[in-house]
């Protein structure tokens, strides 16, 4: 169950990510826009995995790569859903950031952690004409992972100021993502399917340059203010994002695809250690992070950790 907790370790560090892009949202890098532009452009790293090759082809080979076949060209058909996965994840990520800004964190995260898997379960059934599906044990450990990620932050189903239609299109577009990727993978391994998803995440991102404000933000020097620039803060969080990705695309390419909306619904991991962490940081962000601590609080969030625990068992132990 190696898929697992590769999946595990990249909600932990997305845990560390959310919380990272909640406080840049709210104050130097408040467009969503921008913010999903620079995002996709450092998407562009990921091609030093097929560079990789040139000096560790050992390492490829020992992750199922062919050093050989990194530097080929894919079929059409390959290159297109690659590049659809990766854009469909940038797209969602702009819906999710703008949910993110006019919604209450507390509001919009679980109610898109539960679709992603919802909508995910349909698609990989509709993509595999019904053959890769949940068996009635595996239905209900994903059940148990929907139910506790829902309830760790869940404060009501209140969606207000229009930001259902972005909650919708992120989490449809995060599901599509999550399952063209493992069309990539079902063809090609993890080293050399996960570039094509790069290019992408880049090709999406340059779209964002249509937007007069990003372009001015960008590529402006004296009129734009420079604290809507990346800084030191939003580079650790993409890097912690990127290492966050890249692991999870691995854990998509490690499971069989009956399994891949499983690893959506495991996104109430990342709610329990961004519970944990915005605790931690509200203490030095008081005015940006703020986390219940009552006694009705905890005790939701115990309970929501205990299904959750639960449903991984389900998985860790079949």
């Amino acid at each position: 169950m190696a898929w697992l907790i590769v999946a595990v370790c990249s909600y932990i560090l997305l845990a560390v990510t959310s919380l990272i892009d909640k406080i840049l949202l709210s104050g130097p890098l408040s467009n969503p826009k921008l913010y999903a532009f620079y995002v996709g452009i450092l998407s562009s790293f990921a091609f030093l995995v097929p560079l990789s090759a040139l000096f560790a082809p050992g390492i490829l080979i020992s992750l199922g790569g062919d050093p050989y076949q990194v530097w080929s060209v894919p079929g059409w058909n390959l290159l297109l859903i690659g590049m659809a996965s990766g854009a469909a994840q940038i797209y969602g990520s702009f819906f999710y950031l703008a949910a993110l800004q006019r919604l209450e964190a507390s509001r919009a995260v679980p109610i898109i952690g539960c679709l992603v898997p919802v909508f995910g379960f349909f698609l990989t059934a509709a993509v595999s004409g019904g053959t890769a599906v949940l068996g009635t044990r595996e239905l209900a450990g994903f059940i148990l992972l929907i139910a506790g990620g829902w309830l760790i932050m869940a404060r009501g189903v209140s969606i207000k100021d229009g930001g259902l239609h972005y909650v919708l299109q992120a989490s449809f577009l995060f599901a599509l993502a999550v399952i063209l990727s493992k069309l990539v993978y079902l063809e090609a391994p993890f080293v050399n399917g996960f570039p094509l998803m790069a290019l992408g995440s880049v090709f999406a991102a340059l779209t964002f340059l249509f937007s007069g404000t990003v372009r001015k933000t960008v590529f402006g020097h004296h009129s734009i203010d420079k604290n809507s620039r990346p800084n030191l803060l939003f580079f650790c969080g993409q890097i912690m994002g990127a290492a966050a990705f890249l692991l999870q695309s691995f854990s998509v390419s490690l499971a069989p695809q009956a399994s891949v909306p499983v690893i959506n619904a495991m996104a109430g991991v990342q709610y329990i250690f961004l519970f944990l962490f915005s605790m931690l940081a509200s203490f030095f962000f008081p005015g940006k992070i703020k986390e219940a601590t009552d006694t009705n609080s905890i005790i939701q969030k115990a309970l929501a950790i205990s299904l959750i625990m639960a449903g991984l068992a389900i998985f860790a132990l079949n």
